[in-house]
């Protein structure tokens, strides 16, 4: 039950946050999507890219491995595969950035600042949402609170989910979304709490 009330949430949000960004872009402005998903299993992976609305011609999705299939798959739409680091643009060269849920997979506090900062080179325009450190449940391993308390959520994720660590699942808070957005000379930008319950389970920052 638990489970299904965590699905029913997670897709309100990504419903709310579409709806908040297209109330945002005009219909002729180019997007960058950051953080396109070869393992395009499910409904709920890789959802811009799939509800895009809008001309193919102004969509490019970004990703750090091989999406050819998905290339294959959407020839309408521009697809890039890049190092991880700085992105293969040139400044300005989009309208819009928009990035779902990919900042707190890129790194530590250094990887983010940079992802922050290249997003803001490339783009005119970034709309990102990250998920809440404390929101009640860690939507990436299920966990309850646990996640609340870093040391014990990585020795926990050590022994009963080796796949997440530091490097690919570092999670934040309102405040420390505040100061990598501080450290990487972001000035304009508001934060939306999305609220579940009256809890906020992710934030969306828009920096314009």
């Amino acid at each position: 039950m638990l489970s299904n009330i965590r699905d029913r949430a997670m897709r309100w949000s990504r419903e709310k946050k579409l709806d908040h960004f297209y109330s945002l872009r005009t219909s002729r402005q180019s997007v960058l999507d950051v953080g396109i998903s070869p393992n395009d299993w499910s409904d709920s992976v890789n959802v811009f890219m799939k509800r895009f609305r809008g001309d193919d011609s102004c969509y490019t999705g970004l990703a750090v491995e091989n999406i050819d299939d998905i290339a294959r798959l959407n020839p309408g739409k521009s697809f890039c595969q890049y190092g991880g680091d700085t992105f293969p643009f040139k400044d300005k060269a989009f309208d819009w950035v928009f990035s779902n849920a990919v900042i707190e997979h890129v790194g530590g506090r250094e990887a983010q600042v940079l992802f922050l900062q290249e997003m803001c080179r490339v783009s005119r325009h970034v709309f990102f949402k990250t998920p809440n450190k404390y929101f009640p449940v860690e939507s990436h391993t299920n966990t309850f609170f646990r996640h609340w308390s870093s040391t014990q959520f990585y020795r926990w994720c050590q022994e009963n989910q080796p796949h997440w660590s530091e490097k690919n699942l570092f999670l934040m808070s309102k405040e420390y979304l505040i100061g990598i957005l501080k450290e990487a000379g972001v000035k304009n930008y508001t934060i939306h709490a999305n609220r579940v319950l009256g809890w906020p389970m992710t934030f969306t920052v828009v920096i314009t």
